[in-house]
């Protein structure tokens, strides 16, 4: 099979890279298609913590000798590159004379190397983050040319730059968990915690009640609003676990609408069939819009418009209820509302959030596909 060109070469492993999102995938399928699509024989990748302590993350094609006793050479005692990488002398893509690795594998096992003897190696990095090396090698090959290490620089580049972008992503989604935990804290405290204190204070007068209807009326107090505590509470509950998702995005809705007692109208246009992640994102936005729609509009009603094509999804969610001042919402979002935009700021969406004073209060959100 002919190997691609260079410029077709990095054009699919950048594909590749923008479309995968797990970190060790991610390396082992960009390993596999610089090794598939190139001149050398096999590949490894290091990362390399602050105290230059490396780990193995990725190999395609090791020989056996390198292999041996779950890659021992490779994962135990340190060499020139890992030094070197560590001393921030290393700095671009180099031949390596000679690797203590390889030279240690094949004084064990020098039947087993399949020609490897030296390998080239260069650093992982964005900007001014490094994160680990890539080394690959070809048998019989003791110095790669100047246009293999420009090959090698250039993967090495579209890697550090994905690698960066799964830590940032990985560091929003964290934020948006505390997030999440933190709003879900305050809702405990401010309607849950009232609640059930409502009750404490409302049972000790109880007891030293006399008259036969004040208990009466008493109780019946405690009894509304244990019930009001317990239906809160399944409602932070079903946040925390999206309840009738595996069904579809509209299912879904409509069952936690009949659990807030919101009456949800909808018209759909097109398929929705939307990846896991995304088709969560979005439940979620919609949810706390009907949320604000059951405490804050005066309304029990919401108009739910869907949409998607191959390029886009499209949602908007309208009630006409009180409403509020548009001009002053930048200032004044509730968590609710900013957990909206982060979501949608993570899916690389687009929110508008449109509102009037007792003419009801529309959201439109635009997620590309």
């Amino acid at each position: 099979m002919e190997k691609p060109t260079r410029t077709s070469l990095l054009k699919e492993i950048a594909e590749f890279l923008n479309e995968e999102t797990e970190m060790y995938s991610m390396m082992h399928g960009a390993l596999k298609k610089l090794v598939s699509g190139s001149n050398f024989h096999t590949g490894w990748i290091f990362f390399i913590d602050e105290e230059g302590k490396h780990e193995l993350v990725a190999e395609e094609a090791l020989p056996p000798a390198l292999t041996h006793n779950k890659c021992q050479y490779m994962t135990e005692g340190t060499c020139w590159c890992v030094t070197a990488y560590q001393n921030k002398k290393l700095t671009k893509a180099s031949n390596i004379i000679s690797c203590s690795r390889i030279v240690k594998a094949t004084k064990e096992h020098h039947d087993k190397t399949d020609g490897i003897t030296h390998h080239a190696t260069v650093p992982l990095r964005s900007g001014n983050e490094q994160f680990g090396l890539l080394n690959i090698a070809t048998p019989n090959m003791k110095r790669y040319s100047e246009e293999d290490l420009e090959l090698l620089e250039s993967v090495a580049f579209q890697i550090g730059s994905a690698i960066k972008r799964i830590f940032l992503t990985d560091q929003e989604k964290e934020a948006a968990r505390i997030n999440e935990r933190n709003r879900l804290a305050r809702d405990l405290h401010d309607s849950v915690n009232q609640m059930l204190f409502s009750l404490k204070i409302t049972a000790h007068a109880a007891k030293g009640l006399n008259d036969q209807q004040a208990a009466k009326e008493a109780f019946q107090t405690i009894e509304d609003t244990s019930q009001s505590a317990v239906n809160e509470m399944r409602a932070l509950i079903w946040q925390l676990k999206p309840i009738g998702l595996e069904q579809g995005l509209i299912a879904a809705i409509k069952q936690y609408s009949q659990f807030i007692h919101v009456e949800p109208e909808f018209e759909v246009e097109g398929l929705i069939d939307l990846p896991n992640t995304m088709e969560e994102n979005i439940y979620r936005i919609i949810q706390e819009s009907l949320n604000n729609i059951n405490k804050h509009s005066g309304q029990k009603r919401a108009k739910i418009y869907l949409e998607q094509n191959k390029y886009e999804f499209k949602s908007r969610i309208i009630d006409e209820g009180r409403g509020f001042e548009n001009n002053k919402l930048e200032n004044n979002l509730s968590h609710g509302l900013k957990n909206m935009k982060q979501r949608v700021q993570f899916m690389k969406g687009h929110i508008d959030i449109n509102s009037e004073l007792n003419k009801g209060t529309e959201i439109i959100i635009s997620i590309p596909l």
